[in-house]
Protein backbone atom coordinates (compact mmCIF):
# COMPACT_ATOMS: atom_id res chain seq x y z
CA UNK A 1 0.00 0.00 0.00
CA UNK A 2 2.50 2.04 0.81
CA UNK A 3 4.44 1.80 -2.74
CA UNK A 4 1.00 3.02 -3.84
CA UNK A 5 0.74 6.15 -2.20
CA UNK A 6 4.23 7.10 -2.82
CA UNK A 7 3.83 6.29 -6.39
CA UNK A 8 0.26 8.26 -6.90
CA UNK A 9 1.94 11.44 -5.06
CA UNK A 10 4.75 11.21 -7.80
CA UNK A 11 2.67 10.72 -9.98
CA UNK A 12 0.71 14.14 -9.85
CA UNK A 13 3.80 16.17 -10.31
CA UNK A 14 3.08 17.04 -13.89
CA UNK A 15 4.49 20.68 -15.30
CA UNK A 16 2.97 23.92 -15.08
CA UNK A 17 2.41 27.54 -14.09
CA UNK A 18 1.20 27.05 -9.94
CA UNK A 19 2.57 28.51 -7.01
CA UNK A 20 4.76 27.29 -4.75
CA UNK A 21 4.82 27.36 -0.85
CA UNK A 22 7.67 29.45 0.23
CA UNK A 23 7.84 31.14 -3.54
CA UNK A 24 5.82 33.76 -5.39
CA UNK A 25 2.39 33.28 -6.61
CA UNK A 26 1.77 32.56 -10.57
CA UNK A 27 -0.47 32.31 -13.32
CA UNK A 28 -2.59 29.12 -12.83
CA UNK A 29 -3.45 29.64 -16.36
CA UNK A 30 -6.20 27.21 -18.50
CA UNK A 31 -6.70 24.68 -15.52
CA UNK A 32 -8.32 27.37 -13.70
CA UNK A 33 -12.21 27.95 -13.98
CA UNK A 34 -12.21 30.94 -11.58
CA UNK A 35 -10.14 32.86 -9.21
CA UNK A 36 -10.99 35.35 -6.46
CA UNK A 37 -8.57 37.36 -4.22
CA UNK A 38 -9.51 38.65 -1.03
CA UNK A 39 -7.28 40.96 1.21
CA UNK A 40 -7.67 39.68 4.95
CA UNK A 41 -6.83 40.75 8.24
CA UNK A 42 -7.79 39.23 11.12
CA UNK A 43 -6.82 41.40 14.24
CA UNK A 44 -2.81 41.18 13.36
CA UNK A 45 -2.30 39.36 10.32
CA UNK A 46 -2.58 41.17 7.28
CA UNK A 47 -2.13 38.74 4.42
CA UNK A 48 -3.71 38.12 0.76
CA UNK A 49 -5.99 34.99 -0.27
CA UNK A 50 -6.29 33.40 -3.45
CA UNK A 51 -9.10 31.06 -4.58
CA UNK A 52 -8.63 29.02 -7.74
CA UNK A 53 -11.38 26.61 -8.58
CA UNK A 54 -9.99 23.79 -10.87
CA UNK A 55 -11.43 22.12 -14.30
CA UNK A 56 -11.57 19.07 -11.61
CA UNK A 57 -13.45 20.92 -9.21
CA UNK A 58 -10.50 20.76 -6.93
CA UNK A 59 -10.43 24.54 -4.71
CA UNK A 60 -6.71 25.86 -4.33
CA UNK A 61 -6.13 28.76 -1.44
CA UNK A 62 -3.00 30.54 -1.81
CA UNK A 63 -2.12 32.58 1.09
CA UNK A 64 0.63 35.23 0.42
CA UNK A 65 2.09 37.56 3.31
CA UNK A 66 2.64 41.51 2.44
CA UNK A 67 6.12 40.72 0.45
CA UNK A 68 4.04 38.61 -1.64
CA UNK A 69 5.06 35.28 -0.51
CA UNK A 70 3.28 32.31 -0.67
CA UNK A 71 3.24 31.25 3.69
CA UNK A 72 0.37 28.41 3.35
CA UNK A 73 -1.85 26.48 1.21
CA UNK A 74 -5.06 24.08 1.28
CA UNK A 75 -7.13 22.52 -1.29
CA UNK A 76 -10.27 20.19 -1.25
CA UNK A 77 -11.86 18.60 -4.02
CA UNK A 78 -12.61 15.52 -5.76
CA UNK A 79 -8.89 15.36 -7.42
CA UNK A 80 -5.44 15.71 -5.40
CA UNK A 81 -3.87 19.13 -7.07
CA UNK A 82 -0.28 18.77 -8.10
CA UNK A 83 1.08 18.95 -4.92
CA UNK A 84 4.90 18.93 -6.67
CA UNK A 85 3.91 22.46 -7.75
CA UNK A 86 1.99 23.63 -4.97
CA UNK A 87 4.60 22.72 -2.23
CA UNK A 88 7.47 23.54 -4.58
CA UNK A 89 10.84 22.63 -2.90
CA UNK A 90 8.98 21.02 0.07
CA UNK A 91 7.28 18.18 -1.85
CA UNK A 92 10.70 15.97 -1.87
CA UNK A 93 10.21 16.27 2.27
CA UNK A 94 6.73 15.25 1.44
CA UNK A 95 7.94 12.06 -0.79
CA UNK A 96 10.43 11.71 1.89
CA UNK A 97 8.64 10.98 4.76
CA UNK A 98 5.60 9.35 2.84
CA UNK A 99 7.63 6.42 2.10
CA UNK A 100 8.75 5.81 5.90
CA UNK A 101 5.25 6.16 7.02
CA UNK A 102 2.42 3.41 8.06
CA UNK A 103 -0.65 3.65 5.70
CA UNK A 104 -3.83 2.82 6.05
CA UNK A 105 -6.76 2.44 3.50
CA UNK A 106 -6.98 6.03 3.32
CA UNK A 107 -4.77 8.64 1.81
CA UNK A 108 -3.59 10.29 5.18
CA UNK A 109 -0.39 12.09 5.61
CA UNK A 110 0.62 14.19 8.59
CA UNK A 111 4.33 15.83 8.39
CA UNK A 112 5.48 18.26 11.06
CA UNK A 113 8.61 19.72 11.28
CA UNK A 114 10.05 23.50 12.79
CA UNK A 115 9.73 24.67 9.04
CA UNK A 116 7.13 22.58 7.66
CA UNK A 117 3.39 21.57 8.37
CA UNK A 118 1.65 19.47 5.44
CA UNK A 119 -1.65 17.55 6.50
CA UNK A 120 -3.46 15.80 3.51
CA UNK A 121 -6.17 13.17 4.08
CA UNK A 122 -8.75 11.88 1.68
CA UNK A 123 -9.95 9.11 -0.83
CA UNK A 124 -11.06 9.07 -4.31
CA UNK A 125 -13.05 11.65 -5.04
CA UNK A 126 -13.01 13.92 -1.51
CA UNK A 127 -9.29 15.32 -0.97
CA UNK A 128 -8.35 17.79 1.04
CA UNK A 129 -5.04 19.22 2.23
CA UNK A 130 -3.02 22.30 4.12
CA UNK A 131 0.28 23.18 4.13
CA UNK A 132 2.39 26.34 5.67
CA UNK A 133 5.69 27.67 6.78
CA UNK A 134 5.48 28.05 10.66
CA UNK A 135 8.21 30.83 10.42
CA UNK A 136 6.78 32.75 7.71
CA UNK A 137 3.38 33.17 8.91
CA UNK A 138 1.95 36.74 9.18
CA UNK A 139 1.55 37.64 13.59
CA UNK A 140 -2.30 35.80 14.16
CA UNK A 141 -2.89 33.86 11.29
CA UNK A 142 -4.12 30.82 12.29
CA UNK A 143 -3.86 27.68 10.35
CA UNK A 144 -6.54 26.09 11.95
CA UNK A 145 -8.82 29.02 10.07
CA UNK A 146 -7.58 28.28 6.71
CA UNK A 147 -10.55 26.98 3.92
Amino acid sequence: MKAVVVAALLAISMSGSWAALGGRPANLGPRVLAAQTHAESTGQAAYTEVENKLESGTVVHEYTDAGGTVFAVSWSGPFLPNLKEILGVHFDTMVEQARKAPRSGRSHFRLKQSDLVIVSDGHMGSFEGRAWLPSQLPPGFNPGDMK
